[in-house]
């Protein structure tokens, strides 16, 4: 008996040595596999973040030469997804995933993945993005980095096979000029009429009218008892050149942005001169990004007159008849793309349809994207001017910044102007009026803002606005803006 305990201690000791050798094995199996699982994610992910920013050098140009610091390695590949995630460089290579070589875009899905947290086997490119990526798709085209360089080389190329006729005017040669660009960067055909005021000198002209728009004025402005409390809240902005007073009572911030103190220097955006003289050249464009889409509770469909557009037209004419400017109003559906409605793409054909006519008309100074608002409720914005119901206005400033900083390719060197600007006309409207401007609404991306220093992007109502009211907004509107530029 003893003899067989024995040797059963012994078989048990051995299939206990031999579980734990077993155990060590397999620990040791698994812990290498997961070491070059991890290795091998590592590597594929320095492998991706490097394509990235070849891409985006090759691709970006100048404005994204905050990529080149990027390294595929150690901190510096930590630093690169996070920089990258904070941009719209998904927007880029998702929108232009065209003009890149075929065999790339199996690794552009996977740049998509690493950097949205999605599923790589997907196939819906935007879902892939993310939806801060499909934020930035709508908004950051405007930069059109990308398309210009691509533009750029298609019209090197056009003018290497093409020579100009000695024989030609300088205004033909602008012509053709301006049909390379039309080719190049495929600006929808554009539908731009001229508000002339017809007056050879329009200063003396203004100034014989001053009395007569002073009457109509005085009846359209509110009464002294309804502004009190707009003056006071100007006065005490004046007298403090608070920047906690003047964030708190004049604008409202969007979620996508971010408050940089530095840019909002009180005194410098009250006082900045925006005044303008005059010219018998076009001054004034007003245009639509989003013409197609945006309409009113009782507009019937296809009527452009009762679209935003057609409300463009009443402001462009008080602007010229009774105020004497000289007014462009581009009717350019923008977001119309091959016969259906694209509001993604607008801002980028917009962006194309404004270089084109800044270049034909060099002399425009002051921009007015006319939007209708949107809210998705029953929401009305309106208020009561000279017993009208009347949209209320609602100016808006792209900060080029999102809530982790500056956005550096969405640069816009006339973020001061553009501030300064639908500041002043939300304090000319205070002035005026009781409740037509609401505050100013700030949000992160660019807009084309950073094309004119006296760029204004208007929200007008909303869905839930009629025709009329929204028509009835022009004339404060425009009163506003001549108090703006002529400094009265």
């Amino acid at each position: 008996m003893a003899n067989f305990r024995e040797t059963n201690q012994v078989s048990d000791g051995k299939k206990i040595s031999g579980s734990k050798a077993f155990l060590c094995l397999l620990f040791v199996v698994w812990t290498g596999i997961l070491v070059w699982s991890g290795l091998k994610q590592y590597y594929s992910s320095e492998k991706i973040e490097k394509k990235v920013a070849s891409l985006l050098l090759e691709h970006g140009g100048s404005k994204m030469e905050e990529f080149e610091k990027i390294e595929p390695s150690g901190i510096a590949s930590y630093l690169a997804r996070q920089t990258l995630s904070q941009t719209g460089v998904l927007s880029y290579l998702l929108e232009h995933q065209g003009k890149l070589p075929k065999r790339e875009e199996k690794d552009i899905v996977k740049i998509a993945a690493l950097f949205s947290g999605k599923n790589a086997d997907t196939a819906h490119w935007c879902a892939a993005a993310g939806k801060k990526s499909m934020e930035y798709e709508l908004f950051a085209k405007s930069d059109q980095t990308i398309p210009d360089l691509l533009a750029q080389e298609k019209s090197g190329k056009k003018g290497q096979k093409e020579t100009v006729v000695a024989s030609d005017t300088k205004e033909e040669q602008e012509e053709k000029e301006l049909d390379t660009l039309d080719e190049t960067l495929a600006v929808p055909v554009q539908n731009i009429l001229l508000f002339r005021n017809g007056s050879p000198d329009i200063t003396r002209q203004n100034k014989e009218s001053d009395s007569k728009k002073n009457i109509s004025n005085a009846l359209l402005c509110d009464s002294r008892d309804k502004l009190e409390a707009n003056l006071e809240t100007i006065n005490e902005l004046k007298n403090s050149y608070s920047r906690s007073y003047l964030l708190r009572k004049f604008y409202i911030a969007d979620s996508s942005t971010s408050v940089d103190n530095h840019v909002f220097q009180v005194k410098k955006l009250v006082e900045m001169d925006l005044t303008l003289k005059k010219e018998s050249k076009p001054q004034i464009l007003i245009f639509h990004t989003h013409g197609a889409s945006e309409a009113f509770i009782d507009s019937k469909a296809g009527k452009k007159e009762d679209s935003i557009i057609g409300v463009g037209n009443v402001l462009a004419e008080i602007l010229s008849e009774e105020y004497g400017y000289q007014v462009l109003h581009d009717k350019t559906e923008y977001d119309r793309i091959n016969g259906s409605i694209d509001r993604n793409k607008a801002y980028n054909n917009a962006y194309n349809g404004l270089q084109k006519t800044l270049k034909k008309y060099p002399s425009i100074q002051i921009i007015i994207d006319l939007h209708r608002d949107g809210v998705g409720n029953k929401v009305q914005r309106t208020t009561r001017i000279a017993g009208k119901r009347t949209a209320q206005v609602m100016f808006f400033n792209g900060l080029s910044r999102n809530s982790s900083g500056n956005i550096a390719y969405l640069h816009n060197d006339n973020l001061q102007g553009n501030l300064a600007f639908s500041l002043q006309l939300k304090m000319e409207c205070m002035k005026r009026f009781e409740d037509f401007a609401r505050p100013v609404y700030l949000k992160g991306y660019r807009y084309n803002m950073h094309l004119r220093k006296r760029y204004t992007l208007i929200e007008l109502g909303n869905e839930n606005n009629t025709v009329q009211e929204a028509k009835n907004a022009m004339a404060p509107l425009a009163m506003a803006l001549d108090a703006v530029l002529t400094g009265k």
